[in-house]
C-alpha cells in the first residue's frame, strides 16, 4: 500500500501527493515508521498538490507554513494559500482554512495581506503533466542507477 502511494505522488496524483504529506507531517514516513525532520517532505508533497489545485492540500499546506517561524513571509504565503483554499471548500473545511486565515492574518502588516489577497487572486493551477513529467524523470533516474549498481554486483 504504502509503496502504491509514492508511486501514485510521483506520477503526479494530486490525492496521493496529499496525503503522503498528511504522513510526513504527521512525523511518518511513507512505511508509518517516525521520522526526524519531516517537515521538508510534508512540504513538498503538499505544494505538489496544492499547486494543482486539490483545496484540502492547499489548506493543509497553509496549516504547515503558518505553524512554522515567519521565516521569509511564510505566513503570509499561508494566508494567501487559506484564502485559495477557501475558494474550493465547503462546511468545515471552509471553517478551517476561514479561521486559519483570520488566526494568521492578525498578527500581519496590511502590505502582507495585501500580498496574500493577489496571490490568491492570480494564482492558477500547474497542470499534472508537469508533475508527471517530473515524476518520470525521477523514475527514469532511478532506473538507471539501479541499472548501473546491477552490473556493478
Amino acid at each position: 500500500m504504502e509503496r502504491r502511494l509514492l508511486q501514485a505522488a510521483e506520477a503526479g496524483d494530486a490525492r496521493a501527493q496529499c496525503n503522503l504529506g498528511i504522513l510526513y507531517d504527521n512525523g511518518l514516513d511513507d512505511n508509518g515508521y517516525a521520522v526526524a525532520g519531516a517537515r521538508p517532505q510534508a512540504v513538498r508533497w503538499l505544494l505538489a498538490a496544492a499547486e494543482q489545485g486539490l483545496p484540502r492540500a492547499q489548506v493543509k499546506l497553509a496549516e504547515v507554513y503558518a505553524e512554522g517561524p515567519n521565516l521569509s513571509g511564510s505566513h503570509a504565503t499561508a494566508c494567501g494559500w487559506f484564502l485559495l483554499a477557501a475558494m474550493g471548500l465547503r462546511g468545515i473545511h471552509l471553517h478551517r482554512a476561514r479561521s486559519g486565515y483570520d488566526r494568521v492574518a492578525s498578527h500581519l502588516t496590511p502590505a502582507q495581506i495585501a500580498e496574500a489577497m493577489c496571490f490568491a487572486r492570480d494564482w492558477a493551477p500547474k497542470p499534472q503533466a508537469a508533475h508527471q513529467a517530473r515524476g518520470a524523470a525521477r523514475g527514469a533516474a532511478l532506473s538507471v542507477a539501479a541499472a548501473r549498481v546491477a552490473d556493478t554486483v
